[in-house]
C-alpha cells in the first residue's frame, strides 16, 4: 500500500494508545468496574470493566485511527492531498483518545467531572473546523460531480456544519437539555444536506 503515509500513522497511532501509562500507574487506585457512559445529567449509565477501559478503550481508537488514515490516504492517492484538512481529521482521533480517557479516569476517581460539557464542546469544535474546510474541497467522494457543482454542495454543507457547531458550543451555557436537541438537529442537519446536494447534482 504504497499510499499509506505510515509516520502520521505511527505516530497517531502510538497517542491513542498513550492513555494505556496513566491507566497503569492508577490501576490500583481505580475501581474495578468504571462508568464509561453518561446521560445528559451527568449520571452515569454504563460500566465497564477496569482492564477494558485501560486496554481495550485505547485499542478500539488504535482500529479507528487506522480506518481513518486509511480513508484520508485513499482520498489523498485519488483527489490530490489536502494537507491541513488530512492534518486536523488524523489527530481528531488521537486527541480525543486522550482527553476522553482522561475525563473516565477523573471520574473513576471521584473528581467533579461536568462529561456533557467536554463531550459537547468537543463535538462543537471538531464541527465548526470540518465546516471551515469544506468549502474548500472541490470533490464529493464516490460520486461523478463536476468541480462546480461539487464546490457549491461543499460551501453550503461547511455553512450548516459551522451553524450546528456553534449551536453546539453555545448550548455549553444553556440547560443539559439544549445539548440533547442540538443531536437532535443532526437529523434534519443530514437530510437537508442530502437533499440539497441531490439537487444541485441534478440540475
Amino acid at each position: 500500500m504504497k499510499f499509506m503515509k505510515w509516520k502520521i500513522l505511527c505516530i497517531t497511532c502510538l497517542v491513542c494508545l498513550l492513555p494505556i501509562v496513566p491507566g497503569l500507574f492508577l490501576w490500583e487506585s481505580l475501581p474495578d468496574s468504571i462508568a464509561i457512559h453518561f446521560d445528559i445529567h451527568n449520571n452515569p449509565d454504563n460500566y465497564a470493566s477496569k482492564g477494558f477501559v485501560v486496554f481495550g478503550l485505547p485499542c478500539l481508537m488504535l482500529l479507528l485511527q487506522v480506518f481513518c488514515c486509511f480513508v484520508n490516504d485513499i482520498n489523498a492517492a485519488k483527489h490530490g492531498d489536502r494537507v491541513k484538512f488530512e492534518r486536523i481529521t488524523k489527530w481528531i482521533i488521537p486527541i480525543m483518545s486522550i482527553v476522553l480517557q482522561g475525563m473516565t479516569f477523573a471520574v473513576a476517581l471521584g473528581q467533579n467531572v461536568d462529561v456533557r460539557k467536554v463531550a459537547v464542546l468537543i463535538v462543537g469544535i471538531i464541527l465548526l473546523v470540518i465546516g471551515n474546510y469544506l468549502p474548500k474541497f472541490d470533490y464529493i467522494k464516490n460520486y461523478d460531480i463536476d468541480t462546480q457543482k461539487a464546490r457549491k454542495i461543499n460551501r453550503f454543507i461547511g455553512f450548516e456544519t459551522v451553524i450546528m457547531g456553534v449551536l453546539f458550543l453555545a448550548s455549553l451555557f444553556l440547560p443539559p437539555v439544549a445539548s440533547l436537541i442540538c443531536i437532535f438537529l443532526l437529523i434534519p442537519y443530514a437530510i437537508i444536506s442530502i437533499l440539497y446536494g441531490i439537487k444541485v447534482g441534478r440540475k
